[in-house]
């Protein structure tokens, strides 16, 4: 009877850990950028993005246009935004709290604790 709970009390261990994704590399904070036309563009956010991950910047990928005007909101955190999709190309890096103008444009992005 015994043997029957140890394995009930693993196998809902296990549940647990598949089933409560956590993210230890989260920053805290947030990442504003703009897309779209210049004259009038869209804004767009990554809120508490992983640290060591390159995302790409949703509303472009796979697009001919490009994210602009990073703005680096993660006090914690560089940024560093990328030309091309999967932190290709030309980088150009955000110190926290800092940002850039319409002539930054990105598809890409990574950030790292600093």
């Amino acid at each position: 009877m015994r043997f029957r709970h140890a394995v009930g009390a693993a196998i809902g261990a296990l549940a647990l850990i598949v089933t409560v994704p956590t993210s230890a590399n989260a920053i805290d904070g947030n990442f504003f950028y703009q897309y779209g036309d210049s004259a009038g563009p869209t804004a767009g956010t990554l809120e508490n993005p992983e640290q060591g991950v390159c995302i790409n910047i949703p509303e472009v990928e796979g697009k001919p246009g490009t994210a602009f005007s990073p703005k680096n909101q993660l006090p914690d955190a560089d940024a560093m935004v990328y030309s091309e999709e999967d932190c290709q190309g030309v980088g150009t890096k955000l110190d926290p709290d800092a940002e850039l103008g319409l002539d930054v444009k990105f598809k890409s992005v990574i950030f790292e604790v600093a």
